[in-house]
């Protein structure tokens, strides 16, 4: 886990994931992935790096192509004049 951790341009925490249902306020929620599972274990901490390889290979893959500038999405600006 920590070298996708390291290909991303910060630490992706439970709380910036969007299979994470926590509330800012709480802190802790339950995380979609551990919960499909059926971890006893499923409410995590939001401030917790995230653990779940499925979703670090997404994050490091969009990232990657973010980088290479091959957005897919075709909602990515040109230069500035």
């Amino acid at each position: 886990m920590s070298e996708l951790q390291a290909a991303l341009p910060r630490r992706h925490f439970c709380r910036d994931c969007d299979k994470w249902y926590g509330q800012e306020d709480d802190e802790y929620g339950p995380c979609m992935y551990k919960n499909l599972r059926k971890e006893k274990r499923y409410v995590t901490y939001g401030y917790h790096e995230c653990d779940e390889a499925e979703e670090l290979e997404r994050r490091v893959a969009l990232w990657q192509d973010r980088e290479s500038g091959d957005s897919g999405t075709g909602t990515s600006t040109g230069p500035s004049p």
